[in-house]
């Protein structure tokens, strides 16, 4: 990697593997700000679900600040404060809103080259792999124009059938994907069988903006599990349900923000599909399987360097920043 670009770091892996601890120690050891990599956390009043960091104080400079509303605010948010730590890219857009890689892209620059000027390290934390591409890879995001005659055709299909058919076409994307994101699934297979190409072959890629380690956060799998398992009896003991029905009230049951794992369950509880304690089996469920997509993204990437605990992180952080 060029020497002359820009220094930072990306913390990633499954969900719950233990990232923002490590991130919260790195930004405490190398003087950083974090910038939140994660998909579910820019939306605002979605705090229980997402395992959104509570902000535990205000700052007169960098505190948390009443936000503006809509996707115009997304440059004026301030950082959640987290011992001590800016957290920046989390309460960006409300439920209803779409969110895209391509706007995180343009966020997350922004950030950077402002953390970059205060002196401090860049440090990226979280499992949305599309985001972390987003940020080192520099993907041209230049999307295929959406096709609505198609779009009509894809909604009379089944998640299953989105799927299959999309699996026969691109098999990696098929492997990776959010199968439970019905949105994700018509966009995907709209580009496939618009271009005739997988998302792979079409995807361009710019020259790369930063110099950058990524640090893989895993632990065994069978505790991971049980950690998630019992993330989740916690969301729920803390009001998730709550969190979801005064959602509903305000946002209804389709926005966007809603397709979260943890949400879209509860709201099948609420509209009588499945009772409360099936809808949080089903998330316990969604979320291994989710983490496990999450661990094939990353472990195809041989630039991330994995570790279990913080000090293998220290130690990977200083000799990449010294060198």
């Amino acid at each position: 990697m060029d020497g002359n670009l820009p220094k930072i770091i990306a913390v990633v892996g499954p969900t719950c593997s233990g990232k923002t601890n490590i991130g919260i120690v790195l930004a405490k050891h190398v003087g950083g700000e974090i910038i939140a990599a994660d998909s579910r956390t820019v939306y605002r009043h979605m705090n229980i679900g997402t395992a959104k960091p509570e902000s535990d104080r205000r700052d007169d400079s960098l505190g948390r600040l009443e936000p503006e509303s809509g996707i115009n605010a997304l440059f004026a948010d301030r950082p959640h404060m987290v011992q001590g730590i800016p957290h920046w890219g989390i309460d960006l857009v409300d439920p209803s809103e779409v969110f895209t890689v391509s706007q995180f892209q343009e966020y997350a620059d922004k950030k950077i080259a402002e953390i970059l000027d205060r002196g401090h390290v860049p440090i990226l934390v979280g499992g949305t792999g599309l985001y972390i591409r987003a940020i080192i890879d520099r993907p041209n995001y230049a999307n295929t124009a959406p096709d609505a005659a198609l779009r009509l055709e894809l909604e009379l299909m089944t998640d299953n059938e989105l799927l299959e058919e999309i699996a026969s076409r691109d098999p990696d994307t098929a492997s990776t994907i959010d199968d439970r994101n019905r949105r994700r699934l018509i966009r995907a297979l709209e580009i496939l069988r618009t271009t005739g190409k997988t998302l792979a072959d079409r995807q361009e890629f710019g020259e790369p903006m930063y110099d950058a380690l990524q640090i893989g956060v895993t632990k065994p799998r069978e505790q991971l599990y049980a950690d998630i398992d019992l993330r989740v009896d916690e969301m729920i003991g803390k009001g998730l349900v709550d969190e979801v029905r005064k959602l509903r009230d305000e946002y209804g049951d389709d926005c966007p923000g809603m397709t979260g794992i943890g949400y879209r369950q509860i709201v099948d509880f609420f509209q009588k599909k499945e009772q409360l304690r099936d809808a949080v089996l089903r998330i316990k469920y969604d979320s291994h399987h989710y983490a496990k997509r999450q661990e094939t993204w990353f472990q195809r990437d041989s630039r991330v360097l994995w570790v279990t605990g913080v000090d293998e992180a220290r130690k990977l952080a200083d000799n990449f920043l010294k060198r």
